[in-house]
């Protein structure tokens, strides 16, 4: 009896690889652009997985996977967003892996050039921190991802016009934050107390 459920196991996992493994790398660079953070684009690709796993039945029946998978990413990413809004308790913004040194691709480019390309992810990273997560997220799919208006109004379920203005209003705001003083100055953090 035993025998027949672990066979069963198998088989499920075996169809689930076969549904998702395709999908697998668009989804972690979609969750990556939301998140920013690797481990987090790590937790939210699996509970994505998790999600489909549990619907398996469903995911075969689907004929564009990929957005259906993606939907769902950004809809549990929003849930999460919403979350941590609403905890009283305050996400420590370290910064350590807000972006990997590993990712930095060696292009020939001298030291300070990296430096400044640094400089200008990391006050673009705080600009997008600052703006509301829905909508930080709607232009991170639509700008950097490449995603269509008709493609994110499938994945949000919003009308095409709504998504246009929201992109706007989104683009304006980023402008105006890039445009700020504050944000030209790194952000030092004061760790422990000197009395």
């Amino acid at each position: 009896m035993g025998n027949v459920a672990g066979m069963t196991s198998r088989v499920d996992n075996s169809r689930f690889t076969d549904l998702v493994r395709p999908h697998f790398d668009a989804l972690f660079a979609a969750a990556r652009r939301l998140t920013v953070s690797a481990a987090d684009a790590e937790d939210l690709v699996q509970d994505v997985c998790l999600k489909a796993h549990l619907h398996i039945e469903e995911l075969e029946n689907i004929e564009f996977r990929r957005a259906w998978l993606l939907k769902i990413l950004y809809h549990r990413f929003i849930d999460i967003q919403r979350t941590r809004e609403r905890s009283p308790v305050d996400m420590a913004d370290t910064g350590a892996d807000s972006h990997d040194p590993e990712t930095i691709i060696p292009d020939g480019s001298r030291p300070d050039d990296l430096v400044e390309r640094e400089m200008r992810v990391d006050k673009i990273i705080r600009a997008m921190g600052i703006l509301n997560s829905e909508a930080s997220s709607l232009l991170a799919l639509h700008d950097i991802e490449g995603f269509s208006l008709q493609e994110l109004r499938k994945l949000t379920g919003l009308p095409e016009g709504t998504i246009k203005s929201r992109l706007h209003r989104t683009r304006s705001r980023l402008g105006r934050l890039l445009s700020n003083e504050a944000l030209q100055k790194p952000v030092l953090t004061v760790v422990g107390n000197k009395e």
